[in-house]
């Protein structure tokens, strides 16, 4: 054990180091009470051994109240020759650990210092181990970017409030995962029930949320429960409650306000300890604008909020991702993914998030034979601006056409050597002002300057090429 000695006479100090080191422990001496305070972190002092009378500048009670300002300061045995019952109150409100009083015995005093560095120690430890398991924890919330830090700290902190909470995200960025972290520590023994909103045809949604009474309906030949219910004294999240009926919605903003049920067909209200969750990949406030959801029901819900980054702004999470999902997806297979896939990865756009690298990676295992995955094996699509137009899609070296004839890249061979000139230089032509103009946006005066080109001149080859006629006449 290691502790910091705090006094401002000298032989005080002698005396108390020589008893500590005698018992086995390390010592850092202070002479003031600000010296205490600058060498606290760097003593990475197990407990400290402080006297109340430290001369000039802060006393016992001044440093004590200091420490309460430090997030994980060591325990305090506060030291003095004054056995005054007032600083002995004040001493522990003010956060001692324990208070002695010069003389104290030799035994006494080390064994209280043992005592407050022990119970440092193990809260040490679990502090470590909590931190560890927040890194750990929530499942499938895998990654080292800013952002997945952020919103694991966002879920310890929200997790055991028992607000409604709404995550926002792109769809396949793991809301589900985020839900199912924050219900682990809400600490809520009941279920984690799970409701696609988006998934319910609009005629089932409020029987199968609220339940309904037998005859409630034509076909409704037995009592049925609902998704809420069963979620009593646990969790319910609501995925995509954007696409929820505006019938419904009425009903589940009289569950936030009262928290109570009403079976369809029924008259009884039940109670219901739920907390409630809900996600969706809708911008919310822009249909309570368009008066496509209820502005009440979306204070309702959004009482906190966590927003999800999608994945191609997660930068190098997407390879951790990849290795974890290898992991569980290659059956024993020991795989990795070689530079190239890597780079691949990182390129890619990945509009699908997480779900769709899972497929990728789900692909990239069964094709994979060797210990290796390369990006031949990921077959990623290409974006749309690296896939070739069809007209210049062949190499331009003669290729027999599809009756066997030769042909360049739409001129066949049979034509004479000025007629085929002719012909590759239009396409080339065409394709080339036609990519300059959509380049410039359909601004003719630029792609004039681009082209070196007079206005007038580039204005009639559009008219005659019939090359975007609907912006050229726009901006007429």
């Amino acid at each position: 054990m290691r502790v910091l000695l705090v006094d401002d006479e000298a032989a005080a100090r002698y005396g108390a180091r020589r008893l500590l080191e005698s018992a086995g422990h390390e010592v850092v001496e202070a002479d003031s009470g600000e010296a205490c305070l600058v060498c606290l972190d760097l003593s990475k002092a197990d407990a400290i051994l402080l006297d109340y009378q430290l001369g000039s500048g802060l006393d016992g009670l001044g440093v004590l109240a200091a420490l309460k300002e430090r997030p994980f300061a060591p325990p305090v045995v506060l030291f003095t020759a004054q056995g005054s019952e007032r600083i002995a109150v004040e001493a522990i409100k003010n956060g001692a650990w324990d208070y002695l009083v010069k003389p104290a015995g030799p035994e006494e005093l080390v064994l209280t210092l043992e005592r407050a560095g022990k119970h440092f120690r193990a809260t040490r430890e679990n502090r470590r181990l909590r931190d560890e398991m927040a890194q750990l924890r929530p499942k499938g919330l895998v990654g080292n970017s800013s952002s997945m830090k952020l919103l694991r700290e966002q879920i310890s902190l929200v997790g055991p409030s028992p607000a409604n909470v709404l995550i926002l995200g792109e769809s396949g960025t793991g809301k589900e995962v985020v839900a199912r972290a924050l219900h682990e520590a809400s600490g809520r023994e009941g279920p984690f029930v799970a409701v696609n909103c988006a998934a319910l045809p609009a005629s089932l949604v409020e029987s199968e949320l609220f339940g309904h009474e037998k005859g409630a309906f034509t076909g409704a030949v037995t009592e049925r429960e609902g998704r809420i219910r069963q979620a009593d004294g646990g969790t319910i999240f609501l995925d995509e409650i954007g696409d929820m009926p505006m019938e419904a919605q009425v009903r589940l903003l009289r569950v936030l306000e009262e928290r109570v049920v009403e079976p369809l067909g029924g008259s009884r209200s039940i109670p219901v300890d739920i907390r409630v969750l809900a996600a969706t990949h809708r911008d919310l406030r822009q249909m309570v604008s368009e008066g496509r959801f209820r502005e009440d029901l979306f204070f309702r819900l959004d009482v906190l909020s966590l927003r999800l980054s999608p994945l191609r702004e997660r930068g190098r999470d997407i390879l951790v991702i990849a290795a974890s999902l290898l992991g569980k997806l290659a059956s024993g297979q020991k795989l990795s993914l070689s530079p190239k896939a890597e780079s691949a990865l990182l390129r890619y756009g990945w509009p699908g998030n997480v779900r769709e690298l899972r497929n990728v990676m789900e692909r990239a295992s069964i094709l994979c034979r060797g210990g290796e995955i390369g990006p031949e094996h990921l077959m990623l699509p290409l974006p749309p601006s690296a896939v070739p137009e069809p007209a210049m899609s062949r190499d331009p070296v003669a290729d027999p056409g599809p009756d066997g004839t030769l042909c360049l890249p739409g001129i066949p061979l049979a034509l004479s050597f000025r007629e085929a000139k002719t012909q590759f230089l239009d396409i080339f032509e065409r394709a080339f002002v036609r990519a300059k103009f959509e380049e410039c946006e359909g601004n003719v005066s630029r792609t004039a300057l681009v082209l070196d080109m007079h206005r007038q001149s580039l204005q009639q080859k559009l008219k005659d090429m019939g090359i975007s006629r609907n912006l050229l006449e726009q901006e007429e």
